[in-house]
């Protein structure tokens, strides 16, 4: 079921299946559990031994809602403080921030 799942995510993406492109960050301290949040809502999977993220990390979910088709483009951001710097140029055009 997943397999189709990304299939059909792949095909919407490749003729430009949706309406809307959102961009949303995800945000907080290290070890909060933004991956593993991040990797549930776009892979209904869970990993107790899910690794730190260097820099950034991002995945697609497509979903429609109310008839509108929106592709969010999820940005899971390091929460370490060295990577404060590299982390804040990827703020840009931000539709969202998820603080977790």
């Amino acid at each position: 079921m997943a397999a189709a799942a990304a299939a059909a995510a792949a095909a919407a993406d490749s003729c430009g299946g949706y309406d809307h492109l959102l961009k949303l960050l995800l945000i907080g301290d290290s070890g909060v559990g933004k991956s593993s949040l991040l990797l549930r809502f776009t892979e209904d999977k869970y990993d107790e031994q899910q690794l730190s993220t260097i820099g950034v990390d991002f995945r697609i979910r497509y979903m429609t809602i109310e008839g509108t088709r929106l592709k969010l483009a999820i940005w899971d951001t390091a929460g370490q403080e060295r990577f404060k710097t590299l982390t804040a140029s990827y703020y840009r055009g931000a539709q969202g921030i998820i603080l977790v």
